[in-house]
């Protein structure tokens, strides 16, 4: 061993040309591999920060058993029980300096005279000294006295109250006594008004309790609360009234008191070790649980849910970086196997010489390892150093982007190392075996193609290409047979059929990846190695060459193994990329399509009460610029008689007038007349509809028919069909249970109807759609909107939720390590297929050096060479594009499958937006240019060799 570990390092410094190439293989599939780990770290950890950030408190302690108790004082607290409590948990070292605080609130009627208030209850917050409310008070923080308030300056009466209002609020507590009788005890605290408080959205969260909600608030969308909220001091206001409440011992406290927590983050927290972080949280609630419980305390550990969704997303992550990280196993293992086949052929006379010299086979076998080990090693090391260079610039130039700083995880960086070695093991192992057992006088011999021994055989290749031919017609005929499980039933009718149908979906889902790359293997193997058909069609094209393209045609024919390769794994990687672009490219126009379709417009408004519609529309209108039209759309519910099941329908009244200008909606989504013709038809007729369609298909009804409805408990209408909106379920006729089962939507009915019916519908909602000039910024207008002071529950924009999307780091990961594959991919296939070109030239330089003495310029032999290699090229790249875009089609038709059981009606369709393209665009340039420079540099060597040669001679 020590014998061949000393050879093999001498082997290395000595032939460093011939190794180069191995290594650098190495080196950018270890990139590659790492650089996606790092992707998947990178999103993953971003995405867990994010989720961090907003949760804006780590533990919370409350009572233990709950407020309100007749017999006992459990579950109410005096100001010194809270104020131990708090110093008991101060001194654990995970929790931060100053990161206890206390917050007691309450709502309290108010008989505050002279004012109009439009609320009569005012939110009471108490917050201590070092509260972490202050941390978002803009402004110089104050100093809040006994009895003094601040308001909040968002407060929805704020306008009306002035610094040395007084502001009485009613305290009003009843306690059961022994024996039935009920005590009541009330008093006023009277708040004198000190100043405003202009606070963060952070802080408004805290002071509205919603610190515990405050990860599911969207941004930058901002915090709305029509609510009035006080501000005062715990230590010097709420501390009395708990003791007096204490003492008291009503049956229920009026006032509920928390104690708010803030653990070191830093040290409890690694994204590496989710487990073990949860692990330790858990630890020091269990700890403070059992320091705090002689108070009546228990704490609740807010951080566990958002670690344990953290994980499920992280495996999400790391499952899509396993799929996308598959071709580069593929790609690494081709060029380590096919470099070291050359190798050792070249090898052959250094191979024999040193058997005649004494070296064992088992000595040959593993100094060829140990070579291939240092290899790994060192190419495992610089590609993690290379990764954490290039990934950043691999995802921009796929169109994708990383905020932050790219991280790699310890394990990352052991998985690359062992992913190097490993790679280069499975590229040695048979090709160093098979040098090592070749015989002595086989060995002495300087040359012999590689490709002479290996042995073909039909049945594995014919079974790849079977199974991956059966996906690859799934794809194109658009068959999604999980939603025809679904569609079955359950329990189903016929058991048979289930059955045999659920084996056709474990099969189909495992063929849903490997599918496409048993299909591409074993059609190379077939019609390109174990067939003279494709050499035939290679040798009629290159007809036009003359001799040159016959001496092309029989060195593809002599080499089918290695042309079958290099088809195979250029197909893969095309087909790879076209389906991965395509297929992100389909999930982002669906996502800004979806986005524009649950608005509705550029910006929606959605109503407190639809009763003041026509006043707030004209507000909006009057006072927010940037607007191109508005118009309003109500929401009712109505009945088309079809059984307990079935009976409610949604309807939404609209203004066939200025609707169609407004909103945003597809052509597709119409049916039985176009959209255009259909509300034509409604602004001349104010009782018709554009009926649901599978509402329409169960009550058998057509353009121009009509339909009975009933709306409330006795308005009945016969409307006319002006067409058909949504999606219609694959159900037949007489399947009306299932129907029902599945998502319905809405019709639409012309404004004037539903005026005429609004005292009869019930329930109703409104909102307004505002479609935007161009160029307008919808942020700031949703702002302006908000601003107003109408009374509307919310307001939403595109422009908000596209950016809220984009900043979402558990929807944008994914895609980034997506992103990150293909280029990986692509540039990991063009390194590979230069690199084989490379070494399979050298392998023939004694082939090219006769042809050149027997009087081939330069260039013959460079369209020589390019003509074998170019030929083998184009079909593998016009294979895996046309595979790739069934794929995307079959993907793309497989998801649109499950409309009917989703709340949106649009469908996924296939798009090549230009950034697309120009990704693959520069993947084919990659390949191309992968085969044809190497074909131009090793033509130039050769030649400029020859004259030298002849200059010397």
């Amino acid at each position: 061993m020590g014998l061949s570990l000393t050879y093999s390092f001498k082997r290395l410094i000595r032939s460093w040309r011939l190794f180069i190439a191995l290594l650098l293989g190495i080196v950018l599939a270890s990139t590659f591999f790492s650089g996606i780990n790092v992707g998947a770290d990178t999103a993953a950890k971003q995405a867990l920060d994010q989720e961090l950030s907003r949760a804006l408190v780590d533990l919370v302690v409350t009572p233990a058993y709950g407020f309100g108790r007749p017999e006992t004082k459990i579950g109410l607290l005096s100001s010194e029980n809270v104020t131990e409590a708090m110093n008991v948990i101060q001194q654990f070292s995970d929790v931060t300096p100053n990161g206890v605080e206390v917050i007691s609130s309450g709502w309290y009627p108010s008989q505050m005279s002279g004012k109009n208030l439009t609320s009569p209850y005012f939110r009471l917050v108490g917050i201590s000294q070092h509260s972490h409310v202050y941390d978002g008070w803009i402004g110089e923080t104050p100093t809040i006295d006994e009895n003094k308030t601040y308001v909040w300056s968002g407060s929805k009466d704020a306008e009306l109250l002035d610094v040395g209002d007084v502001i009485p609020l009613n305290f009003t507590m009843t306690k059961v006594n022994t024996y039935g009788s009920v005590t009541v005890l009330s008093f006023l605290l009277n708040l004198n008004v000190t100043g405003f408080a202009q606070l963060s959205d952070e802080a408004i969260a805290l002071a509205m309790g919603q610190y515990q909600y405050y990860s599911t608030v969207p941004e930058p969308l901002k915090l709305e609360y029509t609510q009035n909220l006080l501000i005062v001091s715990w230590d010097e206001t709420i501390a009395k009234i708990l003791d007096l409440i204490y003492d008291f011992s009503p049956s229920y406290s009026p006032i509920n008191t928390e104690i708010l927590v803030y653990v070191d983050r830093e040290s409890l927290i690694s994204p590496w070790d989710v487990a073990g972080s949860t692990s330790r949280l858990n630890t020091l609630t269990l700890q403070i649980n059992n320091a705090i419980s002689k108070y009546g305390l228990s704490a609740q550990n807010r951080l566990a849910d958002i670690l344990n969704s953290y994980q499920g997303v992280s495996f999400g992550m790391r499952f899509t970086f396993i799929i996308a990280a598959l071709p580069v196993f593929f790609v690494a293992w081709y060029m380590g196997s096919t470099v070291s086949d050359v190798s050792f052929n070249l090898r052959r006379r250094e191979i024999g010489l040193l058997l005649t010299k004494g070296f064992s086979r088992r000595q040959l076998f593993w100094m060829f390892l140990l070579e291939s080990a240092l290899i790994g090693l060192g190419g495992g090391v610089l590609g993690i150093a290379l990764s954490l260079t290039l990934s950043p610039w691999f995802v921009a130039a796929a169109g994708g982007q990383f905020i932050g700083t790219h991280v790699i995880g310890p394990d990352s960086v052991v998985l690359t190392v062992a992913f190097a070695l490993i790679i280069t093991f499975l590229s040695a192992y048979r090709p160093a075996r098979r040098a090592s057992n070749m015989a002595t006088v086989d060995a002495l011999r300087e040359y012999m193609y590689v490709e002479e021994v290996k042995p073909y055989k039909r049945f594995g290749p014919w079974a790849a290409f079977i199974l991956g031919s059966f996906k690859i017609t799934v794809f194109l005929l658009g068959i999604n047979f999980q939603a025809e499980m679904m569609r079955l039933g359950f329990p189903p009718a016929n058991i048979l059929l289930f059955f045999l149908l659920a084996i056709v979906v474990l099969i189909d889902g495992i063929l849903t990846y490997i599918g496409p790359f048993l299909f591409f293997w074993g059609f190379t193997k077939i019609f390109i190695r174990g067939s003279l058909k494709f050499q035939e069609a290679t040798a009629r094209t290159a007809k036009f060459l003359g001799d040159l393209g016959e001496l092309a045609t029989k060195s593809v024919q002599r080499n089918p193994a290695r042309a079958a390769a290099v088809a195979f794994l250029i197909a893969f990687i095309i087909g790879y990329s076209v389906q991965i672009v395509g297929t992100l490219a389909s999930e982002q126009d669906f996502g800004i399509r979806e986005t524009h379709f649950s608005v509705g417009s550029d910006v929606a408004v959605t109503l407190s009460s639809p009763a003041n519609a026509s006043q707030i529309m004209s507000i909006i209108s009057n006072n927010v610029s940037n607007i191109e039209s508005i118009t309003v759309e109500y929401t009712f519910w109505g009945s088309a008689g079809l059984g307990p099941y079935g009976e409610r329908m949604e309807f939404r009244a609209v203004n066939p007038n200025t609707w169609l200008s407004t909103t945003y909606y597809e052509h597709d989504l119409f049916s039985g007349n176009s959209v255009e013709k259909a509300f034509e038809i409604m602004r001349s007729n104010n009782h018709t509809i554009v009926l649901e369609c599978n509402y329409a298909k169960a009550l058998n009804k057509d353009v121009g028919d009509l339909v009975a409805l009933t709306f409330g408990e006795k308005e009945t209408e016969q409307l006319t069909v002006a067409g058909f909106f949504g999606i219609e379920s694959p159900q037949t006729q007489d399947q009306v249970q299932p129907l029902y089962l599945s998502r319905q939507y809405w019709s639409y009915v012309p404004e004037e109807l539903y005026n005429e019916l609004k005292n009869n519908v019930g329930y109703s909602s409104a909102k307004f759609l505002v479609k935007l000039t161009s160029g307008a910024d919808g942020r700031a207008v949703a702002d302006m909107i908000r601003d107003l002071d109408i009374d509307v529950d919310s307001v939403s924009s595109v422009a908000e939720q596209l950016k809220q999307r984009q900043s979402n780091y558990i929807v944008t990961g994914s895609l980034n390590i997506l992103r990150l594959g293909v280029i990986f991919i692509v540039v990991a296939a063009s390194v590979g297929t230069a690199l084989v070109t490379l070494v399979s030239l050298r392998e023939r330089r004694r082939e090219a050096s006769i042809m050149g003495i027997r009087g081939l310029s330069f260039k013959q032999l460079f369209v020589m060479l390019l003509t074998e290699n170019l030929a083998v090229v184009l079909f593998a790249v016009l294979l895996g594009a046309v595979i790739g875009l069934i794929v995307v089609r079959g993907t793309i038709a497989s998801a649109n499958s499950f409309n009917i059981f989703t709340y949106t009606p649009l469908s996924r369709r296939m798009v090549f937006p230009p950034e697309a393209l120009l990704t693959l665009l520069v993947s084919v340039t990659l390949v191309f240019a992968s085969t044809i420079l190497p074909v131009m540099v090793m033509a130039k060597i050769y030649s400029s060799r020859l004259e030298r040669t002849v200059r010397e001679v």
